[in-house]
């Protein structure tokens, strides 16, 4: 008897975190009460990178207070990408700099503290899967299942593209690929309507 072919699952939309979504989620981290102070900070400070860079995860973690005051000071800072073993340039605007400061005490904090800790020590920071969990997990109560921390990636880059230079992008996001890049870009269903010519 013939086996019936095995039934691909269907691969589901992917949204991406845009102004309103990254403020929905600070409003609902802002009101939840019952969050450790120590979370809800990590998540604060993550979702405000994650928006302003298109960073990766990883990228957030391996940070230092002495990273985010050479940022603030000098409004860029190169970090070692892991994924791919090479230094990336980031840049950061005003507003970028504006929001940063909102989520860090830095007359208060060690140079070599993490800036994501562990049960309010700063000292040592979670793993990366442990981080992706807590991250992801908070990010879909709030926003949905088709929501992750990738979200804010391809959030940027979309928004970037409706404007910007896809080279300037690829290298803006830390792309070896030109053509990885443009996977990235999603059209929202505002943007299809609007390309609609009949």
């Amino acid at each position: 008897m013939e086996k019936a072919p095995k039934k691909k699952p269907i691969k589901q939309i992917k949204e991406y975190i845009t102004e309103i979504e990254y403020q929905k989620l600070m409003t609902y981290l802002k009101g939840k009460e019952n969050l450790h102070s120590c979370t809800k900070s990590n998540l604060a400070r993550t979702f405000t990178l994650l928006y302003f860079t298109g960073c990766r995860l990883n990228e957030i973690k391996q940070l230092k207070v002495r990273n985010i005051k050479t940022i603030i000071e000098m409004t860029e800072f190169i970090i070692v990408t892991y994924k791919t073993h090479k230094e990336r340039k980031l840049f950061f605007s005003k507003n970028a700099i504006k929001e940063i400061r909102k989520h860090f005490d830095l007359g208060k904090e060690k140079n070599d503290s993490y800036i994501i800790g562990v049960k309010g020590d700063y000292s040592k920071t979670p793993s990366v899967s442990t981080f992706i969990g807590i991250v992801n997990q908070f990010i879909q109560e709030v926003l949905g299942k088709r929501y992750s921390s990738h979200s804010f990636r391809s959030g940027l880059i979309t928004e970037m593209s409706k404007s910007v230079n896809p080279k300037f992008i690829q290298k803006f996001i830390g792309h070896a690929d030109i053509n990885t890049t443009m996977r990235y870009i999603k059209p929202t269903d505002e943007d299809l309507r609007e390309c609609m010519v009949r």
